[in-house]
This record gives structure tokens, sequence and C-alpha cells, in this order.
């Protein structure tokens, strides 16, 4: 595999991808999936990455050493992962293991609960190799049992079939796990992605501390509502807002478990939002976190349309002094875009409002310098002025 002069600096300064016009002599019968030796136009070892032709990103790049892809190197880079974590997530038994081309594994997410791993494989290499990296997963992590949620559009465009179900040991019907003084739990096979959100851990953590007792808190794209059982912990009187029956089912369940009392409001979020309106409901604290709404830079206009009125929505009825915090997990919406978008919500809401600090995603969720696709969460903690 040969690049060219042009794709050579930025693929040899660690950046993962290589598209079809980086790519100046590629080799013949090559399977998708296959490990191939990357070099410069001059004959130099770049580094050695799967190749899938017909995949919408045909070269990522998964070593810049001279060294076989097996066991043993699957083996490296979960410890490596592992070891980036270790002490940097505190109260929780649940952490991200795996975070793709960040921890050096693209096409690979693994987010441990407990002893249950849930493991999603999104790319020809991947799946090519999904033996090998599934057993290095289960020795490093030592997970008595785990399942596979590779049912992400991702592997379409690979020319993969989806797929989920058990991968190994014996999967409860419930996975539970502990964030903080809340026992948590998902249906593996029913959930949404890789099954709970782990990434908004510290925002979670953020909001419950700006609450107090008897305040009103509006959780907006809830799913499990994992932002309002903190709330309601610290005191609050929480309302979640979600289309998703099962989410809004496993949240009711969820916090009778945690003797947390949450309302919930099932439907549109921006319809709900308008009904609570006319119901003349206010509230001291917010989130809103809609899913990705822009996973193409296509669809950042719209996006920015539903952030903008959603934000406003959302000021109207939030009480002086109170917080909202706006968050995408969309890789091409910025921290600029929330910025913008929020500036015109708090104008159509007839108020002001203060950034109070902006936030990305945690520590086990890693966001590399050489990637910029691997920063994906951004969030604005807003304060709205009397």
């Amino acid at each position: 595999m040969i690049l060219t002069p042009q794709a050579v600096r930025r693929i040899a300064g660690r950046y993962p991808f290589g598209h079809q016009q980086d790519i100046q002599d590629a080799p013949q019968g090559t399977a998708p999936g296959e490990v191939v030796t990357v070099r410069g136009p001059d004959g130099s070892f770049v580094g050695r990455g799967y190749w899938n032709e017909a995949g919408a990103t045909p070269l990522r790049l998964l070593t810049w050493q001279d060294e076989a892809v097996d066991l043993d190197f699957y083996r490296r880079q979960i410890r490596r992962a592992l070891g980036h974590r270790e002490g940097r997530i505190q109260g929780t038994n649940a952490l991200r293991v795996l975070h793709a081309e960040a921890d050096g594994m693209p096409g690979v997410v693994a987010d441990q609960f407990g002893e249950v791993l849930s493991v999603q494989l999104r790319n020809a290499g991947v799946e090519r190799h999904r033996d090998l990296i599934l057993r290095a997963l289960r020795e490093e992590t030592g997970a008595a049992a785990a399942f596979e949620r590779s049912d992400t559009g991702e592997r379409r465009k690979e020319g993969l079939e989806l797929t989920s179900g058990a991968l190994w040991g014996d999967l409860p019907e419930t996975v539970e796990f502990f964030e903080d003084d809340l026992t948590l739990s998902f249906r593996p096979l029913e959930a949404q992605k890789t099954g709970f959100f782990l990434d908004q851990r510290d925002n979670r953590r953020l909001m419950r501390s700006l609450i107090r007792p008897g305040q009103q808190f509006l959780d907006v794209y809830s799913y499990t509502g994992s932002f309002s059982l903190h709330a309601a912990k610290a005191g609050a009187k929480a309302v979640a807002i979600d289309k998703d029956n099962v989410a809004l089912a496993t949240l009711e369940s969820v916090a009778r478990r945690n003797g947390a009392a949450v309302g919930v409001r099932w439907g549109d979020a921006l319809e709900q939002l308008a009904a609570l309106q006319k119901e003349n409901r206010r509230f001291d604290a917010a989130v809103f976190d809609p899913p990705t709404l822009a996973k193409r830079k296509g669809d950042l206009p719209r996006a920015k349309r539903i952030f903008t009125d959603g934000t406003a929505q959302v000021l109207e009825m939030l009480n002086p002094g109170g917080y909202v915090l706006v968050s995408t997990c969309a890789h091409y919406i910025s921290v600029n875009d929330l910025l913008d978008a929020s500036r015109v919500a708090a104008g159509l809401a007839g108020c002001g409002a203060e950034v109070v600090d902006i936030t990305y995603q945690p520590a086990d969720h890693p966001h590399l310098l050489s990637v910029p696709e691997s920063l994906y969460l951004k969030s604005l903690l807003l304060r709205k002025e009397p």
C-alpha cells in the first residue's frame, strides 16, 4: 500500500484514516479487512492498518510500528487503554474500556458494567479479527459475561450485516452497575447503542452539584433518565421527556429501586416542551441533550435550528438564576455552533445568559490531538440572568 506524497505527513503524524485520494497504489486482490503494510512513495515504512477498498474509509491505521497485528498486539492495546484509565474514573464500576481510534483500536467500542462487557465492532477489519479481539478483551478485562451490539449503520457502509447478541458467559436479562449513590440498569439487547451513555457521567455530577432540595428539574431527551435520577437524589422534582417507551419504562423501574421520584412524559421533545409552556411550568435547572443530529456536515443547519428552538423553549421556562446544560454528541457540531444556537435562543426567549462552563467528554472517552474526530461530546452550562 503506497500513500501519495500529500498523505504521508498527515498519516505518518498519527492520523489513522486514509481515503481513496490518499492512496497512490493499492494491492490487488486484498480481502476486505486484511491488514496491509503502508509505505510512502519512497518505500519508507509508515504503518499497518486495515484495508477495505469498498469501505467509506478504506484505510484505517492500527500501528505506526513495524510489528505484527496479532493476539498479543490486541492484548497490548487493551492493556494500555486500561492503564490510561487507572485512577481517573471514580465512584462507579462502569467505564469505557476502548474508544475506537482514540485507543488505537479503530472500529472497536467496548464498555464494561461491573462484570458485563458490551462490545461493538464497526468495520471489516475488526470483523475479520473478531475472534482475536474478543479473546483479548475477555482475557484483559476479566469480564464474566459479554454481549455484542454491532447493529450500527457504519457496518452497512463496510458491507457487513448488523448483529447483536450474547458473546460469552451468563448474560443477565438486566445489567446493573452503580454510579455514586445510584444503582442503574438497562436491558442489554433492547437498550440504545452500547447500553448506557457513560460519557455524560461528569455532566450528571455537575448538574447535581447545582441542584437544591425542592427545585424543579427538566430532562429533555432523557433516554433512561440518569440526569433526572441524580437530580431527584439531590432533592429535586424531576420531569423526563423522551419518545423511547422502553427507556422511560426503565427509568420508572430504576427510580423506584433508588427511592427517587421522577415524572415522565412520552413524545417528541419539542412538542412536549410546547405543552409544558402552555401549562405555565417553571424549572430551576434543565438539560437539553438531543441524540446525534448531525452525522454529516450537511446536517448542521437543521441541527442548529433544533438546538435554537429547544434551548429557547427551555430558557423561557427557566427561573431567573437557573441553569441549563446544552449538550451535543455530534462531532460536526462545534462549541461555536452551540454558542451561536444558544445566543439566538436567548434572544428568542427575551433573556440574557451567562456561559458558566464548557465541558467535554470524560477521561475514559479520550480525545487525541492527532484525531479531531475523537472529540465529539461538547456541552455548555448556561445560567439565565435575572
